[in-house]
């Protein structure tokens, strides 16, 4: 007797535990089978009427839902030309680099020299300033307001106090407006 192993209080436990819990959750499992059973007893019953009566919501809904989805309906029709225009946008930005690569390289190989400067053409402000120099500094009007060469001061030469403030400032005040300065020529059309 002395050989027999007595049992814990823990094993005894674990041994009489789940029919505890079998008597404490049966009546309330079985409740909640029978309740749920009358539950959806009542939904069978309301739910065609309930359903009648929401049907033009449900309508409404698909309707908004088929609305929502048609853009992405276009998307999927439309997809073999998205791969297409991604492809050639991938194949124009490649073959952009490499030809901009190829000329800058040959450029660096071929245009090496000295003189390399003087190839290029000058730039647009250095064309301006070229002919800015040019320009005679006093700008003679091409329509003068002059008086008619009778009217001569003493030695045969117009008389400064003649001429009004207006016309000599008028040239010299005039600013320099870049393109709105230069006259547009046109062309005659045959048409």
């Amino acid at each position: 007797m002395a050989d027999e192993i007595q049992p814990s209080a823990w094993e005894t436990a674990w041994d009489w535990t789940p029919t505890l819990l079998y008597y404490i959750f049966w009546p309330v499992g079985t409740l909640t089978f029978y309740f749920a059973i009358v539950v959806l007893f009542t939904l069978k019953l309301l739910y065609r009427p309930v359903a009648f009566l929401l049907l033009p919501l449900v309508y409404l809904c698909r309707f908004l839902f088929a609305c929502a989805i048609a853009p992405l309906n276009l998307l999927a029709k439309l997809e073999t030309l998205y791969i297409y225009l991604g492809v050639a946008a991938i194949v124009g930005i490649l073959s952009g680099i490499a030809m901009a690569y190829i000329y800058g390289s040959l450029a660096s190989i071929f245009l090496h020299d000295s003189n390399a400067e003087k190839l290029f053409p000058q730039t647009a402000k250095e064309y301006q300033e070229s002919r800015r120099r040019q320009k005679p500094t006093v700008e003679v009007p091409l329509m003068s307001s002059a008086p008619p060469l009778s009217i001569h001061g003493s030695g045969g030469t117009t008389s400064s106090s003649y001429f009004s403030m207006s016309d000599g400032s008028r040239s010299k005040s005039r600013r320099s407006k870049g393109f709105l300065d230069q006259v547009i020529m046109e062309e005659d059309s045959d048409f």
